[in-house]
C-alpha cells in the first residue's frame, strides 16, 4: 500500500457498519486494506459477542499475533476507555495507522499523535491470511 493508495482514503466518511467504498466504520476500512494490498485475513464481523469469539478463534489457532514492532499491513488494536478501536500501521511517513473514526472520516494518524488522540498504547497484530 502506497502513498498514493492512502490518498484515494482519507477523507471518506466514517458510517458505522459501512464497508465502502464511499464511507466505512473502523473495522471496514481494516478489512478493505487488508483484502486489497495484504492479501486478507480479516474476516466481516459484527460487533459484541461475535467479534469477541472471532478475536478468541484467531489468537488461539495462530491466525493473528501480538507483536511488539509493527510491519506495513499490521493490523492495530487502539483503546480509549471500554470501546475498541482498530486501523493498520502503515510504515509511511515514519509510520502511522489509517483508521476511520466517527466525527473525522478516514485519517492517516503518525504514531506519535495517537497519545493526543487518547490511545495511549497501540497493540499491533500480525495477520496471517
Amino acid at each position: 500500500m502506497t502513498s498514493d493508495d492512502v490518498n484515494r482514503y482519507i477523507g471518506l466518511a466514517w458510517q458505522l457498519g459501512a464497508r465502502g467504498p464511499g464511507a466505512y466504520d473502523c473495522w471496514g476500512l481494516l478489512r478493505e486494506c487488508r483484502e486489497h494490498y495484504f492479501g486478507g485475513g480479516i474476516p466481516d464481523t459484527v460487533f459484541g459477542e461475535q467479534a469477541r469469539a472471532l478475536y478468541a478463534e484467531k489468537m488461539r489457532t495462530g491466525g493473528w499475533e501480538i507483536v511488539m514492532q509493527p510491519e506495513h499491513g499490521d493490523g492495530v488494536l487502539l483503546r480509549a476507555g471500554n470501546d475498541p478501536h482498530v486501523g493498520i500501521y502503515l510504515d509511511l511517513d515514519g509510520g502511522g495507522v489509517l483508521h476511520a473514526m466517527e466525527g473525522r472520516g478516514v485519517i492517516f494518524s503518525p504514531m506519535r499523535a495517537l497519545v493526543t488522540m487518547g490511545f495511549s498504547q497501540p497493540t499491533f497484530y500480525r495477520i496471517h491470511a
